[in-house]
């Protein structure tokens, strides 16, 4: 009778909607199996992986942070080196330029007082140079004179042969 009554009770219930009873009772109880196999075996280490997941997010983020902060003290104290660099730079460029004009001017005596001895030096000797040249020349004069003498006198043909002899002893002697 109770199975008569539930029939009656499902055929009028459930049935109404297109649902069948015994199907809805097997996937309810197929999905309630899944459901605690997941629970007791799937979700644990599931659980554990998205933990682990994001614990290991947050060390990131707070690596990343603590990055930042060490790089925006770096770049403070890059800028604060690189002031003090061209802070020092410009006081050695400055001392350095000093230093270049004193010895420039230092550089510029001994080099007027160096040429003003070379030029006396030069002097002297192109004195001596002019003398002895004109020495030689003197003596080159002579012999060249007494040679082409010489050669006029052996062999006086005309004044054109003459000439052409004078030039030929020149090249020679040249």
């Amino acid at each position: 009778m109770l199975n008569v009554q539930f029939a009656e009770a499902s055929s009028s219930g459930i049935s109404s909607l297109g649902l069948n009873l015994k199907g809805f009772l097997f996937n309810l109880i197929t999905l309630l199996i899944v459901f605690l196999i997941l629970r007791r075996y799937v979700w644990p280490k599931i659980v554990i992986t998205l933990e682990a997941r994001r614990m290991m997010t947050e060390q990131s983020i707070a690596q990343a942070r603590q990055v930042e902060e060490a790089l925006a003290k770096a770049e403070v104290r890059a800028e604060e080196l690189l002031a003090n660099a061209r802070v020092e730079a410009d006081k050695a460029m400055a001392d350095a330029k000093v230093r270049v004009e004193q010895l420039i001017a230092s550089g510029e005596k001994a080099a007027d007082e160096r040429g003003t001895r070379i030029i006396q030096e030069a002097e002297g000797r192109l004195a001596q140079e002019r003398e002895r040249l004109h020495s030689e020349l003197k003596g080159e004069l002579s012999a060249l004179v007494v040679a082409t003498t010489e050669k006029v006198l052996r062999k006086k043909l005309n004044e054109s042969e003459d000439r052409n002899l004078i030039e030929e002893s020149l090249k020679e002697l040249a």
